[in-house]
């Protein structure tokens, strides 16, 4: 890859702060850029260049917020660039993002986690970890990379919370409700005796496997979905799901939209108004279930 490409993405991870999984998504989209340019220069490429790769990654049916993440990360190359170097000229500041369809977000019913967590018996390490682990994210909204980056030096159970670091390295402070904090009583002696009996020094990481070490995302995938197969919820659940659950629950309990954005740890109030269409969709779909010519309804 090209240095000034490598020299960039050095820059959103060391001074932006940009999560690993961010900086990985840029890299690929920039070296489909640099394969697409077949040998033209950076500092050639002009705006048609960009919108014909743009063109590219639609004709290979990607999504179009694939396709606007790798416009960002082009733009962004350019701009970095621009600013620090001084050098070339910006061909994609005049390049638009394709039009994005609006899909709402999915969610589980108030009464589907309520089920869901209900039925998390058992007093095994897995049992009593994987119920305060869903209790946890559910209660706080987290990402899942904030979840698995939680930290014991940073929970406090007197006031019930948590300081979690989002996207960007920012932090903020998140919720536990009762639910979560008592599920985390009973979770953090099984982990301290699992670290005791695997020989692992304290790393502070609240969630870990059963060996006693940090658990991944792609851990807290697998428990997702096989509570989802225990429960028997046929819809499709990610860790991810409960972000969404935990923020419309909050929009249709009235909550203000500034104070579910801070919750969220969302830099745009328009990335959390969204929750306000989800919420409207589903008052539709309570309506169409029980009104008698709710059916009918278009």
């Amino acid at each position: 890859m090209d240095a000034r490409l490598l020299d960039y993405l050095d820059y959103l991870a060391s001074v932006r702060g940009l999560s690993i999984r961010t900086v990985e998504a840029y890299r690929r989209d920039l070296a489909k850029y640099e394969i697409f340019l077949e040998g033209k220069d950076l500092d050639e490429a002009d705006a048609s260049d960009i919108r014909t790769f743009a063109g590219t990654l639609v004709m290979e049916k990607r999504a179009a917020s694939s396709i606007n993440r790798a416009l960002s990360a082009v733009r962004g190359f350019y701009r970095y660039w621009m600013k620090f170097h001084k050098k070339g000229k910006d061909p994609a500041r005049e390049v638009e993002n394709v039009t994005v369809g609006r899909t709402l977000p999915s969610f589980l019913f108030e009464e589907e986690i309520n089920s869901l967590l209900d039925g998390l018996g058992g007093d095994t390490f897995l049992d009593v970890r994987d119920r305060a682990l869903l209790e946890v994210i559910y209660s706080t909204g987290s990402r899942v990379s904030e979840l698995c980056g939680m930290r014991l030096s940073r929970l406090n159970t007197n006031n019930c919370t948590i300081r979690v670091k989002g996207k960007g390295s920012k932090e903020r402070l998140v919720f536990l409700c009762d639910a979560a904090n008592i599920a985390l009583g009973q979770y953090l002696p099984y982990r301290a005796a699992i670290l005791r009996k695997y020989g692992i020094e304290e790393h502070d990481r609240i969630f870990v496997n059963s060996r006693g070490r940090p658990l991944s995302s792609r851990g807290v995938e697998k428990i997702v979905e096989n509570r989802r197969l225990k429960a028997g919820i046929r819809k499709h659940l990610t860790p991810h799901t409960f972000r969404h659950s935990f923020a419309t629950h909050l929009v249709a309990a009235g909550a203000d939209m500034r104070v579910v954005q801070e919750m969220l740890g969302h830099s745009n109030i328009s990335t959390t108004q969204v929750y306000a269409h989800v919420d409207m969709e589903r008052l539709r779909r309570v309506y169409e279930q029980a009104h008698p010519h709710g059916s009918k309804t278009k």
